[in-house]
């Protein structure tokens, strides 16, 4: 019998003295008395008669001997093994809820048989965590009843998953309390820690870890990406199955189909492409056809807000030049283009109305007094333009110094200098990632010294000479594009249109079509609000994109597609399956714990002192 304190076998001692007591007992002494001859005759009947009374009268010695034996193995404290459930105390179940649970075989989800394994697990005090790309807590520390209901009401959602981090949250529940952590999932694709490193780790005695898997045999063939342009989408398209597959890609509006692809022989484990040339406002999504074992990577649904053209007015007095060309090729852009004095008749005799423009560009004008100049009090017009909202772009010229500006100057001119420099990207933002990758993008042989007005911000410089720049002027917004055309190699390049496209874009405040569609995963901070999902509506400050389809906030539709080729793989084995210990890891394993029998072995001391008790008043000693 193993002991706790093995020391306290110490306490044993204790019987030295309680035994010798008993030997010091004084020994009668033997005399001869005539009258009592008749007793001495018959000795041995009266020995074999007393026999059992001098039993009983050493009871008491074993009595005593059992209360000193038994206090000092109480003090030993022995203990026993036996077979202990922890599951009975606690148990927390890691429900793999990501988009591969939604695989199909036979009628029933991987999810739902993950529930049904669930309910069998139940026991003693539950506790369930949802485990998307990012753990969610959903019950803890509640009996089998509300469990089970809780179970039922669960759905997969269309995430990766992350059970690392899922059951070390499992963990964090338990503390230091006995219990089980179950763990069901296809164990198919798994984000963050690894499971075999966090099992290790968190296991003990007090804590068993079961694994339950519940992949099973599927078929499929998704869109694993999706590149929605403000006049395309792109659609990547992978058959993850051993044999050639045949689909067809429908874009629909509702219940209209606005375009179809035709039939699309997509080879085993490859991956297709498809372009559909048109974006529909508003929303819509793309159906492949046929469906299969995962059908939620069989829709895509797209975002586009109202398509608006940004209406540009140019300002010049030039004919064709590369800034005009390069807004008749933007699919964005409406234009107008004046030659002044008359700002109300475009080069194609029509009436417009300059100023209901959403942005004006002043490029190449002859300055007032000269022949076809400007009328005074353009520029006054332009201001009060600006301060009602409007967006201006003023491009550099040769003699833009000598120009009365009203108050829309942004950098304080000085002289023309004519030296071969290079036009450096200072800011990395929507009008200039083209550049992220070569900085210095443009080479310039004059161009203005100048110094930034306060308030101004420096996108593009040469030195600390700005050379773009741009400022916010009451309601509206203005900008210096500082570099002189015809003394630049800019208005020949491929970025040149591209640049141009970008800056009325970024002036006019136009949405970018690619912030309106998103991976699942992504969680967004808002203004508290009420948010509509695919799925029901709720009051938050945070919004989690873990299913797919239409989410509405902040008066706006976001589409959300999954667009991950390791979450639709269903066609792959377990990962634990690759794994040699998980063989070891998969089995069920119970736990031996320590029983301490001293409180047992106390409790039997103290009826033996009762009993002593108890006999030595039947004996009449008290």
């Amino acid at each position: 019998m193993p002991f706790s304190n093995t020391l306290g076998l110490l306490a044993l001692a204790s019987l030295i003295p309680f035994i010798i007591l008993y030997l010091r007992k004084p020994k009668p002494v033997d005399r001869i008395i005539p009258s009592l001859m008749f007793v001495l005759q018959n000795k041995k009947t009266s020995k074999q008669n007393d026999f059992f009374r001098k039993f009983l009268t050493n009871l008491l010695f074993f009595i005593q001997l059992l209360v000193f034996l038994g206090l000092s193995f109480a003090i030993a404290q022995p203990f026993i093994k036996i077979p202990y459930d922890v599951s009975l105390e606690n148990t927390v179940i890691v429900l793999d809820a990501s988009a591969s649970m939604q695989a199909n075989e036979g009628g029933t989800t991987r999810f739902e048989n993950a529930v049904k394994e669930a309910k069998k697990a139940l026991s003693g005090r539950n506790s369930i965590i949802l485990a998307e790309n990012i753990p969610l807590i959903i019950l803890e520390d509640e009996d089998d009843d509300i469990a089970s209901d809780i179970l039922n009401s669960l759905k997969p959602k269309a995430t990766t998953t992350n059970l690392g981090d899922a059951m070390l949250f499992a963990k964090d529940i338990l503390q230091d309390r006995p219990g089980r952590i179950v763990v069901i999932s296809d164990f198919n694709n798994i984000d963050g820690p690894d499971l075999i490193a966090v099992k290790k780790a968190i296991g003990s005695e007090d804590i068993i870890i079961n694994f339950i898997d519940v992949s099973n045999d599927a078929e499929n063939a998704g869109i694993i990406g999706m590149e929605v342009g403000k006049h395309n989408i792109k659609l990547f398209i992978k058959n993850f199955n051993p044999v050639n597959k045949q689909i067809n890609l429908k874009l629909m509006r509702g219940k209209e189909v606005i375009a179809e692809s035709g039939k699309i022989d997509v080879l085993p484990n490859s991956v297709e492409t498809f372009l559909f040339d048109d974006t529909p406002a508003g929303v819509s999504r793309i159906v492949l056809e046929p469906e299969d074992d995962l059908n939620v990577d069989n829709v895509a649904y797209i975002s586009a807000p109202l398509k608006k053209k940004v209406n540009v007015l140019l300002i010049t007095n030039r004919r064709n030049t590369n800034l005009e060309n390069a807004f008749l090729a933007s699919r964005d852009i409406s234009l107008n283009v004046v030659n002044p004095p008359v700002l109300t008749l475009n080069t194609r005799g029509d009436k417009i109305e300059p100023f209901e423009h959403d942005v004006i560009v002043v490029h190449s004008i002859n300055n007032v007094g000269n022949r076809d100049g400007i009328l005074p009090g353009t520029f006054q017009d332009i201001s009060i333009f600006v301060k009602n909202g409007g967006k201006l772009i003023i491009t550099a010229q040769n003699d833009l110094d000598k120009f009365n500006k009203a108050d829309l100057d942004i950098v304080n001119l000085d002289k023309l200098l004519d030296d071969t420099r290079k036009v450096c990207v200072d800011i990395i933002n929507v009008m200039t990632k083209q550049f992220e990758n070569d900085i210095c993008f443009s080479t310039v042989s004059n161009y203005f010294s100048a110094k930034p007005l306060e308030g101004t911000n420096v996108i593009a410089s040469i030195g600390d000479i700005p050379v773009f720049a741009v400022k916010e002027h009451f309601k509206g917004k203005i900008f210096y594009y500082g570099i002189i055309d015809s003394a630049s190699d800019f208005k020949t390049l491929p970025s040149y249109p591209i640049f141009w496209n970008s800056l009325v874009n970024f002036m006019a405040e136009t949405e970018d079509i690619r912030d309106f569609n998103s991976k699942t995963g992504k969680i967004v901070a808002i203004d508290e609000q009420r948010v509509k999902t695919p799925s029901t509506s709720l009051t938050t400050s945070k919004v989690l994109f873990d299913e797919v389809g239409i989410y509405e906030f902040n008066n706006k539709k976001f589409g959300v597609n999954l667009l991950d080729d390791k979450e639709s793989d269903v066609t792959k084995g377990s990962v634990l399956e690759e794994d040699s210990e998980s063989a070891e890891v998969l089995k069920e394993k119970g736990v031996e714990k320590d029983f301490d029998l001293s409180i047992l072995i106390l409790i039997l001391v103290f009826l033996l002192m009762l009993f002593e008790v108890f006999y030595i008043k039947r004996r009449g000693d008290i």
